[in-house]
């Protein structure tokens, strides 16, 4: 028998006492001992004995119990052509290692891998602000973009039909499971195998919760060589309920992202957190040039990197 590497991180994935931390730190001692899985021995004192930082995070959590629940959600992901993506896949962000080191995609893969912007803001935006949003969008495209957001009503869909209207690919980062998601009706017009990438970083099953929408937003701008807000709230309304969208845009600030904020002057009512997180250090947009300044300031040629060789199917993992 063989078995795909993609099922060798899945059944991590889906092991309970490993979480995002651990599986970076597997993939870091894969990399550095130069392993692939299929060597791994069943044998825990052998593992210990050749391995002993590996054994150390596995030992005691590989349970045989849990391999035919395991196997019986892979066959549904490959079911619903949900592809998995994992450290080593030729596909795989390698900034996105230490935030979400196992993908759920639907789509587009290779647009995993473009040099892509962010584009966030209110669910409820303006009308300027939409036009903005398309504009920008379309104008990014046009430069050989990739749009990024996060499905969401408002500034996020409009940012991802601007790009897709504009004959241009979207990356859809979801906040609940990739088995959740649906087509909204205006999407559903678009060749979504070439031009639309959804992708996840929770289970398969989840549905959707506050609190996976703030920790998608690291995903988010993770993806991103630049992050662009269209209009967003303060970052807690009256309630205290935290703002999405300047969540991202601190997120992108920690993260040494470049962040542009629309000039709150350009909209008619002038949303409160743009002018917040221009004094937090975020670029003030004009939307006249806007696209033109993003990828000036955001794309610099880098030294070509090295391709990562093709990985197909490999022998039985013992261990799996």
């Amino acid at each position: 028998m063989s078995i795909k590497r993609d099922y060798f991180w899945f059944r991590l994935f889906k092991t309970r006492g490993i979480g995002p931390k651990l599986m970076g730190s597997i993939a870091k001692i894969l990399e550095a001992e130069n392993l692939t899985p299929e060597i791994l021995s069943l044998n825990q004192n052998d593992l210990s004995e050749q391995f002993p930082e590996l054994a150390k995070i596995l030992k005691g959590k590989i349970r045989e119990e849990d391999k035919e629940k395991v196997s019986a959600a892979y066959d549904q992901l490959k079911e619903h052509r949900i592809n998995i993506i994992y450290p080593g896949h030729p596909d795989f962000p390698p900034q996105v290692l230490e935030i979400a080191p196992v993908l759920f995609i639907k789509g587009a893969q290779k647009h995993l891998t473009s040099d892509s912007v962010t584009i966030v803001g209110a669910r409820d935006v303006s009308d300027k602000g939409i036009r903005i949003t398309k504009n920008l969008a379309g104008e990014l495209v046009g430069k050989g973009i990739n749009i990024v957001s996060g499905y969401a009503a408002g500034v996020d869909s409009e940012a991802h039909l601007g790009a897709l209207e504009a004959g241009g690919t979207t990356t859809l980062v979801l906040s609940n499971g990739i088995k959740q998601l649906r087509e909204k009706n205006a999407f559903k017009k678009f060749n979504w195998d070439r031009d639309v990438l959804a992708v996840s970083q929770f289970d398969p099953d989840t549905t959707w919760q506050a609190w996976n929408a703030m920790k998608r937003n690291q995903l988010v701008c993770a993806l991103s060589k630049a992050v662009v807000v269209i209009e967003s709230g303060a970052e807690r309304d009256t309630q205290g309920k935290m703002s999405g969208t300047f969540n991202t845009a601190k997120t992108a600030l920690s993260m040494g992202l470049p962040l542009f904020v629309l000039n709150p002057n350009c909209l008619d009512n002038a949303p409160e957190g743009n002018a917040a997180l221009i004094a937090l250090g975020g670029h003030s947009l004009d939307p006249t040039n806007g696209a033109k300044e993003i990828v000036e300031r955001a794309f610099v040629k880098t030294a070509e990197s090295i391709p990562i060789s093709d990985q197909d199917s490999v022998e039985q993992i013992p261990l799996f």
